[in-house]
């Protein structure tokens, strides 16, 4: 009995162990989830996201095309203020020969009042009339007319043609037609510097219809909108794409958590379900050994009573005289089972008299 007692242990001992073994391969798949879940700065990308490198890519161009479009533009501007600086040298050389034309006037008027020619006079008449001349040759018939009176009398004075004079100058007249034909060549420096200011200024004009024509700078500026409104459209779908990779992900990560709860709650159920049973069985195996305990106790108790009335009927079998050390057991056993009834005998006696006393 001692020997299956010690056996029912070992069985209880080997549960408890096998419990153990589970409950040590569930930790180690719970800690190879939770290292799964781990972050390591290793596996982040530390690079500039889609989404900001698409935003500077379009900046870079739009700026690119604003800065081409400026450059442009300032080009053209300082065109425009390179024409307005010649110009501006053209005018300061029409001013110095107009002072030189003038200084001219200032001369014959000084020649006149030197040679006491009168203003109304005829030598001043002709004299105008030769200077005239002078103009329409240097000029055209175009800029200068003369009447039929003038004509008649330029044909006395010079030929109209070639400007060889008919006539014999008088001094003042020849001094004063000197000083007009060095007029004229600066009479003629300030109609062609004239003439190249008109140019200039058609040429500053024709730029500026030509910009606003076009509208190239309030195009390109356009232009950049629509390169920052597309980039911004890309970048709302490029976050949009990494929202739904992110939810799937998401989702993904939860089923399989939900999962591994799942597994997890399983195996949680399956080892209470284990140690109730190991408990049960723990319990009967307890149960089983008190059973047999209270057997090995009462056959004890039993082989003492045994003992006890053997050694009465000896010692009552030596009270009577009778020699019984040689007897066999079959004796033994009749004369004890002998006495039993006779003390049994006995009690029903004084059992009677109890009765017949009440």
């Amino acid at each position: 009995m001692q020997v299956r007692a010690r056996n029912q242990g070992n069985q209880v001992i080997n549960v408890t162990n096998a419990a153990r073994a589970r409950d040590k391969e569930c930790a180690g798949r719970n800690s190879k989830k939770q290292r799964k879940n781990s972050i390591y700065a290793g596996d982040l990308n530390l690079q500039k996201d889609a989404v900001t490198l698409r935003k500077e890519k379009a900046q870079r161009k739009a700026l690119k095309l604003i800065s081409d479009v400026w450059a442009g533009d300032k080009k053209i501007d300082q065109n425009i203020m390179d024409i307005r600086s010649k110009v501006s040298e053209l005018q300061a050389d029409i001013d110095a020969d107009w002072e030189i034309v003038n200084q001219g006037e200032a001369q014959k008027e000084a020649l006149r009042e030197q040679y006491g020619v009168e203003a109304d006079s005829q030598e001043q008449k002709d004299l105008k009339l030769l200077e005239k001349a002078a103009d329409m040759r240097r000029f055209g018939a175009g800029e200068v007319s003369l009447t039929e009176e003038e004509q008649t009398r330029l044909k006395e004075l010079q030929d109209p043609i070639t400007g060889v004079y008919k006539i014999s100058l008088t001094e003042y007249q020849q001094r004063c037609m000197d000083i007009d034909g060095n007029q004229g060549i600066f009479e003629k420096r300030i109609r062609a510097a004239e003439e190249q200011i008109e140019s200039c200024y058609g040429a500053i004009r024709s730029i500026k219809q030509e910009r606003l024509k076009h509208h190239e700078m309030t195009d390109a500026q356009k232009e950049a909108d629509e390169i920052m409104a597309q980039a911004g459209k890309d970048a709302i779908g490029l976050l949009i794409d990494e929202a739904k990779d992110h939810v799937d992900e998401t989702y993904e990560e939860e089923r399989e958590e939900a999962k591994d709860k799942a597994e997890e709650k399983e195996e949680q159920e399956e080892k209470i379900e284990d140690r109730r049973e190991e408990k049960e069985e723990l319990e009967a195996r307890i149960d089983e050994a008190a059973a047999e305990r209270h057997e090995t106790e009462e056959a004890r108790r039993e082989q003492e009573k045994s003992a006890r009335e053997d050694a009465e009927l000896l010692e009552n079998m030596a009270q009577a005289g009778m020699d019984v050390a040689g007897s066999s057991d079959a004796v033994k056993a009749e004369l004890k089972e002998m006495l039993r009834k006779m003390k049994l005998l006995g009690e029903d006696i004084k059992g009677s008299a109890v009765d017949e006393e009440v």
